[in-house]
């Protein structure tokens, strides 16, 4: 996934970036921009529930990775996002996050993680990784002159690791998964002066489809400050919380012994810059 997005942002940089592209022509919209990328420095908040059952040992022990396992619970990442709008009343858009942490720490109570018992002081060390993709569509039924709503569905792809080592002890079950979280988006965005654009958005869903069941919720709020035809810079807060049971998940062996209960929150606050194309 981190390849082929990489590829996809340096494949429309180089049409965007040739003399007679059609989304370099034309002059912006303040309120939407025919096509554009935003390149994000995010300082990204996390706080993280897991719990990991097993057929064997049943139910697992429930771990807050912030609190009981040492994680770091804030970490600055970039971000790419980027806009394509369709036409004036239909958008589409992107967003990639991915984001790495690791912890050692000796743990201060007995944990049951799958088929495994880790005892009182044992030295563990965490690997924890998300990635995501969030792609949405936008429908404005309500285009004016200085503001715009509309209302859409969205993907949210997760993918979700999270190993733990232990000294001294062989432990094979890891919690490695990857699922599809849609949610139904509303947006609403505001042209504050002949400069500042404000937007504002939410999404949520609940589902419950095979072996994953749960639901999320999306927010976001942001200002920009429009420099030029190409140029624009703000600040954006994002958050969103996501709570979810997998089961059939399956173990070193193969079989569909595991589940996992989640509940995350991941928050980030974004400056970013904003390369726009066209109107």
């Amino acid at each position: 996934m981190k390849f082929s997005m990489c590829r996809a942002v340096t494949m429309a940089l180089a049409v965007l970036s040739c003399p007679g592209s059609v989304f370099g022509q034309g002059i912006a919209d303040p309120l939407f921009d025919r096509f554009n990328f935003m390149l994000e420095g995010s300082a990204v908040g996390m706080a993280t529930t897991i719990r990991l059952d097993s057929a064997t040992l049943d139910r697992g022990t429930t771990l807050n990775f912030e609190n009981d396992l040492g994680l770091d619970d804030r970490k600055w990442i970039p971000t790419i996002s980027f806009e394509w709008q369709i036409s004036r009343k239909h958008r589409l858009a992107a967003r990639w996050q991915d984001i790495p942490r690791g912890s050692n720490t000796q743990v201060l109570k007995e944990i049951e993680w799958g088929d495994a018992v880790i005892p009182v002081d044992s030295k563990v060390g965490l690997d924890f990784q998300v990635e995501q993709v969030l792609v949405d569509y936008t429908y404005y039924p309500w285009v004016k002159e200085k503001w715009a709503g509309g209302f859409g569905f969205g993907l949210r792809w997760m993918d979700l690791l999270a190993a733990l080592k232990v000294e001294n002890i062989e432990l094979e079950d890891q919690l490695d998964v990857a699922a599809p979280l849609p949610y139904f988006n509303f947006e609403y965005r505001r042209m504050l002066s002949d400069r500042w654009r404000l937007k504002a958005g939410l999404g949520w869903f609940y589902l419950s489809i095979g072996d994953v069941s749960g639901g999320q919720w999306i927010a976001q709020v942001g200002a920009e400050y429009i420099t030029g035809r190409h140029w624009g810079f703000g600040i954006a807060v994002n958050a969103s919380a996501i709570n979810v049971d997998w089961t059939g998940i399956e173990n070193p062996d193969g079989d569909n012994e595991l589940r996992a209960r989640i509940d995350m929150d991941i928050n980030d606050v974004s400056f970013y810059v904003r390369i726009r194309f066209g109107s």
